[in-house]
């Protein structure tokens, strides 16, 4: 318990302190918006570059992790859109599409990755790389292609992978992945400067993401659609997580580390991706940021007590 606690609550005491930083007026909106910057644009993209580049994909790549994290994503993702659609009643399919996604799409990249690495351990980095990469590659690919086939244009099949395609590859953390693993697959050196600065403005990536996580969430009010904001909050902490632990210890049977790794990652609040993907098309905005805004707030807990339960 106490080691749980010794790695987990300081994660969580960053995110606590960057709301407090916007609260109280020692961080203003422009600093935030500089920090998220670095973040998104170097930090993070340099560690998950390094990550996969360290950790050559052939080597990593298990199917079992694949199938057992992002398939339970997708069945989230799709009971939470047959279940919105007959318990909400009114809603348009992109936002319908939004909420469903927020019930399954998690917070990998600015709390996932240290989060882990801080309960795991270093070790730990590789998968998660691995569930951020396919993750992205699965569910974000899914949620992007109904919104497009959903706003009434016609969209040929191509054109429909294009904009998937165009809009990943505007996506730093997505390109710094997929380098990486390109570079670890072809066995490429990573010279010893090269790797100093990959230690260096990579390890600035956890503790940054999460200071910024806690900025981001201070002004996100509780609005609109409470009642999908309980229902996506619910699928979001305790469905997904469950599905995965059925999918990585009972139909895959996973070495019981990964296993343990892959359920707490489905454990974590909603990433702000489907905030961004709501401001994007427009569809259920206050809903997708009440979402994360009390997931997050919510995973302090969850998140915690799953820990404790998985690891004993």
């Amino acid at each position: 318990m106490s080691a749980v606690f010794d790695s987990v609550l300081p994660l969580f005491a960053l995110v606590l302190i960057g709301y407090g930083a916007l609260r109280f007026g020692a961080l203003s909106q422009a600093g935030l918006e500089g920090l998220n910057r670095f973040v998104y644009l170097f930090a993070l993209p340099v560690m998950l570059f390094f990550t996969m580049a360290r950790n050559p994909l052939d080597e990593l790549f298990d199917w079992r992790i694949v199938a057992a994290y992002s398939g339970a994503s997708v069945v989230t993702f799709g009971l939470a859109l047959v279940a919105g659609m007959l318990l909400f009643h009114g809603r348009s399919l992109p936002e319908r599409t939004i909420v469903a996604g927020a019930s399954g799409f998690s917070n990998i990249a600015y709390l996932g990755v240290p989060l882990m690495i801080g309960a795991f351990g270093q070790q730990a980095a590789a998968p998660v790389g691995l569930i951020l990469l396919t993750d992205n590659l699965i569910l974000i690919s899914l949620i992007m292609v109904m919104l497009e086939a959903s706003t009434g244009e016609r969209v040929s099949p191509m054109r429909l992978v294009g904009k998937v395609i165009a809009g990943f590859g505007r996506n730093p953390f997505m390109l710094g992945m997929l380098i990486g693993a390109a570079w670890g697959l072809l066995r490429l050196p990573l010279p010893g400067p090269v790797d100093r600065f990959g230690d260096l403005l990579g390890s600035a990536a956890g503790p940054c993401a999460l200071f910024a996580l806690g900025g981001s969430l201070y002004g996100r009010p509780i609005a609109e659609g409470r009642g999908e904001v309980a229902f996506a909050s619910a699928m979001k902490l305790f469905i997904h997580p469950a599905l995965a632990a059925v999918a990585a210890f009972m139909l895959l049977d996973l070495p019981a580390e990964i296993a343990v790794l892959v359920v707490a990652v489905a454990a974590l609040p909603t990433g702000a991706n489907i905030f961004v993907l709501a401001t994007q098309y427009d569809a259920a905005i206050a809903r997708a940021s009440t979402v994360v805004l009390v997931t997050t707030g919510l995973a302090v807990a969850s998140v915690s007590a799953l820990l404790l339960i998985l690891t004993g």
